[in-house]
């Protein structure tokens, strides 16, 4: 992709403020993947199982939801027993590689992430990406590159990153993920509200 297409996808999605963890390794544009086959073929396993136990999640337990009370509470005890597994692969995922650089972003999206950093990068950067959605208990392996940098108050930089490489499944794991982070908000800023007005 060209920076025009990554600037135009990145905006296509929105962004949600919720700090996750990101590692981030700088790559040189010849390491990133420049098909599907080659992607697939450098994503860890874990990271793939990952992928599908919450395609598996989502496939298998929306169809119960709608079969009234018994299967209701069907589907709570299930998606209980799969968050557990969720969270010990969540887990297991972070720790991966305990070597590797930390961070947490600023916002993500469906088209990249944004993160502050003292470190000076320059557009058109790209890093193998690893982001771990720690309420959804999912991890995403992509590439991304650097499409825009913002000079905040504080003197650090604010990277917009661009997904350059990425599997559809797991973009569409990052939007629902941004989505439930967004409604988790609206319901927390709400309460707020109410909090307020009732005393």
């Amino acid at each position: 992709m060209n920076k025009q297409q990554l600037l135009e996808n990145f905006e296509q999605y929105f962004q949600v403020d919720d700090a996750n963890q990101v590692n981030l390794k700088v790559t040189s544009q010849d390491e990133v993947p420049q098909t599907l086959a080659e992607l697939e073929s450098r994503i860890p396993a874990l990271f793939k199982l990952s992928t599908e136990m919450k395609e598996l999640d989502h496939s298998m337990l929306s169809p119960l939801r709608n079969m009234g009370d018994f299967a209701s509470e069907l589907a709570a005890f299930l998606q209980a027993q799969s968050r557990k597994i969720d969270l010990m692969m969540s887990h297991i995922l972070a720790t991966e590689q305990p070597d590797e650089d930390n961070i947490f972003c600023d916002s993500y999206g469906g088209g990249g992430i944004r993160f502050s950093s003292e470190i000076e990068y320059s557009i058109g950067s790209a890093f193998r990406t690893k982001l771990f959605l720690r309420q959804e208990a999912a991890a995403i392996y992509c590439f991304s590159e650097i499409i825009a940098i913002d000079k905040l108050p504080s003197g650090k930089f604010q990277y917009s990153l661009a997904f350059s490489n990425i599997r559809d499944e797991d973009r569409e794991l990052v939007v629902r993920a941004s989505l439930h982070a967004q409604t988790r908000q609206l319901k927390k800023r709400q309460s707020e509200q109410n909090k307020e007005q009732n005393s």
